[in-house]
């Protein structure tokens, strides 16, 4: 059988059919059927292509890198601020505790000086009760040795304090007659006189000023020394005179002391100082304490800063006395009516003894006021006061110190929250 043979139309049109096909997919992938397929060009355009894309990769991997960089060396130094920063605030918290535990174990009303008075005080107590018990004749000599330094020692402290016109109030005239008794006039009319305003209105002053005993206070224990010494120093010239001699203490043969000499001369001496004080402080003075306002006197003392309750109460009645005639007036009352004891006492030694004790004793009850109500509050309010302070202290270092560690967990939390992948600008060949 012959093989089956096309015609040529046939194969012509299988060609034709065949090239129509290849026109419609180029036409279709490159829009253009006349497209001269140019496989140099494809391979560059895709080399470029993929040099951009790695060109990007090794960009954004560099970045990377440096930005984990840069978080470690934060972070390392953040750790760093903050451990140095804790160990400062540490220190210096240790630092302030110590100089404020060490202000509480030796607060300043303990200072030194009180310490030493303290020591002092009790160390003349001791003697002073050795020389009354075992050597009264020499109580005298014992009193020189004391009155001498503990008045000049006043006189300047008052002076730095413009209170040494104090110093010339009647206590103090008191302790001149006093010495001049024992090294100058051995007169038993003068010693009745001298035992009458120290055991008079000297030594009652303790009760009407409240002098108190404080062994730690050099100026209360000067107070209490100069009004309770000269009563003492009298007590044992009456009843244990000097080798036994009585003509230097006794006008009568019996040694009896007579109104005249207990009441009406001393008094006599009392406004003999009286007027000598008004004459230094009314008339030569007057200018001088005029301009300066601040040096303080008994008048301004008694009727500006600490008012006499006898003072005050006739302000409340209305009257307006004149506060120089008014004190003068009070003190010259308060005078005549504590010499009035001196006539028993210097006739009776027990009670001369008894009335001593009860004065010391009255004195012993306001130092014991002085320090269980006074002292211990005002330790007390020193003591809040320090802790206060400490507080205080510590408060502003607790709040750096936690705005440090809020602040590090800022940081620390922002660090964490930033993106990994950090965006990059295009880029062009």
């Amino acid at each position: 059988m012959e093989p089956n043979t096309q015609s040529p139309s046939v194969d012509l049109k299988r060609k034709q059919q065949a090239s129509e096909e290849e026109e419609f997919v180029l036409e279709d992938m490159y829009e253009d059927a006349n497209f001269d397929f140019d496989l140099k060009d494809v391979h560059s355009t895709a080399t470029s292509m993929l040099q951009r894309f790695v060109k990007k990769e090794i960009i954004k991997a560099s970045l990377r890198k440096h930005v984990e960089k840069a978080k470690n060396v934060k972070q390392t130094l953040m750790l760093k601020k903050n451990s140095l920063t804790r160990q400062n605030l540490k220190q210096t918290l240790k630092e302030k505790q110590a100089r404020l535990e060490e202000k509480l174990r030796a607060p300043p009303f303990v200072r030194t000086q009180d310490k030493a008075a303290f020591t002092i005080g009790i160390i003349l107590l001791c003697l002073t009760e050795y020389f009354l018990l075992k050597r009264p004749e020499s109580m005298a000599t014992w009193y020189t040795f004391l009155i001498v330094p503990l008045l000049i020692t006043r006189y300047f402290s008052y002076h730095k304090l413009k209170y040494h016109y104090f110093m010339l109030d009647f206590c103090y005239y008191v302790q001149i007659l006093l010495l001049a008794n024992i090294f100058f006039i051995k007169d038993p009319r003068y010693f009745q006189v001298v035992f009458a305003v120290s055991n008079g209105p000297l030594c009652v002053a303790i009760v009407m000023w409240r002098n108190s005993l404080v062994f730690h206070d050099l100026d209360k224990l000067t107070s209490v020394f100069i009004h309770i010494f000269p009563p003492i120093v009298t007590f044992c010239m009456r009843w244990f005179p000097e080798n036994q001699d009585i003509t230097n203490i006794c006008v009568e043969k019996d040694c009896y002391m007579s109104p005249y000499y207990a009441i009406v001369v001393p008094f006599v001496f009392y406004v003999l100082w009286q007027l000598l004080y008004l004459l230094k402080t009314e008339i030569f003075d007057r200018e001088k304490l005029a301009r300066d306002k601040e040096i303080m006197t008994s008048v301004r003392w008694m009727t500006q800063v600490k008012p006499h309750p006898i003072y005050k109460m006739m302000l409340k009645a209305g009257l307006r006395p004149n506060p120089v005639l008014a004190l003068t007036v009070v003190q010259g009352i308060y005078t005549l009516f504590t010499l009035l004891p001196v006539l028993v006492i210097f006739n009776q030694y027990e009670l001369h003894c008894v009335y001593l004790c009860a004065i010391f004793v009255v004195c012993t009850w306001n130092g014991a006021n002085f320090y269980f109500e006074i002292f211990s509050e005002t330790y007390s309010a020193r003591l809040q006061g320090y802790l206060k302070e400490m507080k205080e202290v510590q408060a502003p270092d607790a709040l750096n110190k936690r705005r440090t560690e809020e602040e590090y967990e800022k940081d620390r939390t922002d660090s964490d929250s930033e993106p990994s992948n950090v965006s990059t600008p295009s880029t062009t060949n």
